[in-house]
């Protein structure tokens, strides 16, 4: 809950957020609240004063500038609550999400491809391998994952081997889905300039 980089926060969403925070740390400022969720410190004090008025916490000032919030019965039972109901939103978006996903699967195994190497071993392909292995409805085999990192030669990502695009005639394949988009094109052009054919290169991202 604390990467708050995708997700743009819900009335809903900042409750669940700051009792969580309450819950795992007592001490925690308004000011490390405020940037934890990216709203203004005034905004946190007026949900603080909600909660405490809905009986969810309790304060205790030290002084001033020390005030030491604590979770309510009350409050950990609505944390329970909220907890639930994003577990619920999250999977539903998961899930939707895995089904373009998969979708875009059959489509390239319609075409053929059923054995593939990937190229970029970053998020992407940890999305990509996942939706490939959990997939009841397509069975694609992904045989390795190129990366031109000579950090990632040679390590995995879970039992898929990391390789150098020199290994590409060492694995038998139908062809190659570029598995980033970041590097998109331009691992494009290098497959093209390796010789490779451009009817064997999946594009999850278009150019």
């Amino acid at each position: 809950m604390s990467d708050n980089s995708f997700f743009k926060p819900t009335i809903l969403y900042k409750e669940y957020m700051i009792l969580d925070m309450i819950e795992k740390n007592s001490h925690i400022t308004q000011r490390e609240m405020s940037q934890a969720i990216g709203i203004a410190v005034s905004m946190i004090n007026e949900y603080l004063d909600t909660y405490e008025k809905d009986k969810l916490i309790k304060r205790q000032k030290h002084s001033t500038k020390n005030v030491e919030y604590f979770i309510t019965k009350k409050g950990s039972e609505r944390i329970k609550v909220l907890n639930i109901s994003y577990l619920n939103a999250s999977q539903k978006l998961y899930n939707s999400a895995k089904e373009n996903i998969e979708s875009f699967l059959i489509q390239i195994e319609s075409k053929g491809f059923k054995n593939i190497l990937l190229y970029g071993a970053g998020e992407v392909c940890e999305i990509l391998l996942n939706a490939i292995k959990s997939s009841k409805v397509v069975s694609i085999k992904a045989q390795a994952i190129i990366d031109d990192s000579i950090d990632k030669i040679g390590h995995r990502i879970g039992s898929t081997p990391i390789i150098s695009k020199d290994s590409i005639s060492n694995y038998e394949h139908d062809g190659i889905l570029i598995s980033s988009y970041t590097n998109n094109e331009s691992i494009f052009n290098k497959l093209m300039q390796f010789g490779y054919s451009k009817d064997k290169i999946i594009q999850f991202f278009s150019l």
